[in-house]
């Protein structure tokens, strides 16, 4: 995906914020082809990466991105009709690939940092194309491949 000129709307999953916070890899976004990125955080990226932080140190590094998002407006939060439309989602999910319950919680989130995207016109940039292919079937969301 080649997005060159204009301000672009990014938001990123927890699969490109882990390997960065733990190991400094930017994977994909060392390559990511968007001249004006405008970053935006997924409250549920941020409640993610809390749910993984186990140190001091990590704590104040996501207290600080996630003072850094508000302040700037950029914390895209799911509504009321993104939990409604995700749990219909789940439920085609899990009818159409027979999902069991303890990835059905996993997948709630993915279609809510999707839908976070769509709310804002945003590009979903994650490492988990996989799961996140699936969701597309049933959210319509701009995804960096």
């Amino acid at each position: 995906m080649s997005i060159i000129g204009f301000p672009i709307k990014v938001i990123f999953d927890t699969s490109i914020y882990i390997p960065f916070i733990n190991k400094g890899i930017a994977y994909p976004t060392a390559e990511l082809n968007i001249e004006k990125p405008i970053l935006h955080m997924s409250a549920v990226v941020i409640e993610e990466l809390y749910a993984g932080a186990f140190d001091r140190i990590s704590i104040k590094l996501l207290d600080r991105m996630y003072e850094t998002f508000k302040n700037l407006g950029r914390l895209v939060t799911p509504v009321a009709s993104d939990w409604q439309k995700a749990g219909k989602v789940i439920a085609r999910l899990g009818n159409k690939y027979g999902f069991e319950d303890r990835f059905l919680s996993k997948v709630t989130n993915d279609v809510l940092i999707a839908l976070s995207a769509r709310q804002i016109g945003a590009v979903l940039v994650t490492n988990n194309v996989k799961d996140f292919s699936k969701v597309k079937e049933f959210v319509d969301f701009k995804i960096y491949r």
